[in-house]
């Protein structure tokens, strides 16, 4: 299967045995606060259901989610890719917390859009945010997702975001100018 990297990242498919690693990462009061239904820390249980769902995942749609592991250190380090959401591609990420700040989002984000319209040609890519949620919304922005609307989505109140192929190409070409 896929596995993509980036500048300091690895993205590559998840495996059974990244449960403890991505565990510690879920059961973070503060890495999970703008996440799932409640913004709880995740059971090792919970953890295990969304990993197995994660692969699956990739199986069912021919793209998903991929372990993010840390070129400097070879950890896993969060997870980031793109799920299927009422058949649009959705875009999401998540680093554990000593990674904040350094970019990885952003750069994570951008192989993942490129991923999508490129491998997939995806027409769109949509991404919610709690609206709370500015250091997510601030990557969400900065890789040319346009706010789009208010909604609940699960029962939470969002922020969805979405970029065509068209206007990501575009937004590309004028960061490079």
């Amino acid at each position: 299967m896929t596995k993509l990297e980036t500048e300091r990242i690895i993205l590559r498919m998840f495996e059974a045995d990244d449960i403890e690693a991505l565990y510690y990462i879920f059961n973070k009061p503060n890495v999970m606060k703008h996440l799932g239904l409640q913004g709880d820390p995740m059971s090792r249980t919970e953890t295990e259901t969304a990993l197995l769902s994660m692969i699956k995942h990739w199986h069912r749609h021919g793209y998903g989610r991929w372990a993010v592991i840390s070129k400097d250190d070879q950890r896993l380090i969060g997870c980031a890719g793109l799920r299927n959401y009422k058949d649009d591609a959705e875009l999401v990420f998540l680093i554990d917390e000593p990674y904040w700040g350094q970019g990885l989002a952003t750069e994570i984000a951008f192989a993942c859009l490129n991923y999508g319209f490129e491998k997939h040609n995806f027409e769109k890519i949509i991404a919610f945010a709690r609206p709370q949620n500015t250091a997510s919304r601030k990557v969400i922005e900065k890789i040319g997702m346009r706010f789009v609307k208010e909604e609940v989505v699960f029962g939470v109140f969002v922020v969805q975001y979405e970029v065509s192929q068209n206007d990501y190409y575009h937004f590309l070409n004028l960061e490079e100018h």
